[in-house]
């Protein structure tokens, strides 16, 4: 049985989720002062951790899963709600990068680990152009693709840097992973727009999801 539309204050619980994040984003520059040493056992001591700004940081991150759940849950999803999400996202990943390189990192950052940072970032809003692009000849839609691949290669770059502000540098192998991640899943996406006969957002991946195939 489909569950009845949110009405009143449920249907803006979602809105309100990602509003915080938002707005959350914009205290992170003012928690960088908080640090500590930390010992792990195994792993050893880990000097001047931002660990305030890690636990915020993370937290606005967990905010992107409750705002879509909640949605989903109450059937309170909208335009107005998916603009505010992809919004979050960006916001809380760029000012989390931009803070981590400028502060926790830059004393142990190399000039060639930023510009692969940036050739990551600029090959991600290629590839998702690229995708938009075969989705709308193949199927007259440009929407962007939620596959499992994307929302992993999201998923990553949230981690990854909390643990480069946690470590206070960048290991390269986690870089190369991303990129890594970010390729496969462009691929996964556009061989599902060739040969796919239909066209589903939630498209999870191949490996996840048959489809129908288009007819030659």
């Amino acid at each position: 049985m489909e569950t009845a539309k949110a009405t009143g204050f449920k249907k803006h619980l979602p809105n309100i989720a990602s509003g915080i994040r938002i707005a959350g984003t914009f205290t992170l520059p003012f928690l960088m002062n908080w640090e500590r040493t930390v010992t792990l056992p195994i792993f050893g001591e880990y000097p001047n951790v931002p660990f305030v700004w890690i636990i915020v940081y993370l937290i606005l991150v967990f905010t992107d899963k409750v705002d879509g759940t909640l949605a989903r849950k109450l059937n309170a999803e909208s335009e107005l709600g998916a603009n505010l999400d992809a919004l979050g996202d960006a916001l809380v990943l760029v000012m989390g990068a931009t803070l981590c390189f400028v502060r926790f990192v830059s004393d142990k950052l190399e000039t060639w680990q930023l510009w692969l940072y940036v050739v990551i970032m600029t090959v991600t809003v290629i590839n998702k152009v690229v995708v938009f692009m075969f989705a709308n000849k193949y199927h007259g839609k440009g929407n962007m693709l939620h596959s499992y691949g994307q929302k992993f290669f999201a998923v990553g770059c949230f981690i990854a840097v909390a643990y480069w502000a946690f470590v206070r540098t960048i290991p390269e192998w986690s870089i190369y992973f991303l990129l890594a991640v970010n390729v496969y899943a462009t691929i996964d996406e556009i061989v599902y727009c060739v040969r796919s006969a239909e066209y589903k957002v939630d498209f999870k991946g191949h490996g996840f999801e048959k489809y129908p195939l288009r007819n030659k």
